[in-house]
């Protein structure tokens, strides 16, 4: 029986080098060293899709706060049309030139970021991962 708390101890059949690395000398077929690589790929695997879960996470963050931005700055600029204009404090002339160059210019960067959302964001699927591999093999 295995004291709590103990330092693990490599499969049977092994040594551990001076440099610290551990070579097998174990006979083809030792289950407790094929348990092993299985544990270690299987925490490989999970470490990558913990890895790419939160890849998604921070892009889908920043995609937001992008987006809020470019909200704010179409609100603005909406915004100081309808009261310069309603005011008086901007000529027509100014409104009009404002209008036809930022707003398309911010229209576009809005429809950029929420095709981004739904198109290039799938890139970072966390899931697709596993789906591809599984198809390779």
């Amino acid at each position: 029986m295995r004291r709590p708390f103990s330092r693990p101890r490599p499969p049977a059949g092994g040594e551990v080098t001076v440099d610290g690395t551990w070579v097998d000398r174990s006979l083809p077929g030792n289950k407790a060293l094929i348990a092993r690589g299985r544990e270690l790929e299987l925490r490989e695997r999970q470490a990558e899709i913990d890895a790419r879960t939160a890849a998604r996470s921070h892009y889908l963050r920043m995609q937001k706060w992008v987006l809020l931005g470019v909200g704010a700055l179409i609100l603005l600029t909406v915004l100081t049309l309808v009261v310069g204009l309603w005011v008086g404090a901007i000529p027509t002339s100014f409104a009009t030139e404002l209008a036809r160059t930022i707003l398309p210019i911010l229209l576009g960067a809005a429809a950029t970021i929420v095709g981004a959302f739904f198109g290039a964001g799938a890139i970072v699927n966390p899931n697709r991962f596993d789906r591809d591999r599984d198809r390779d093999q």
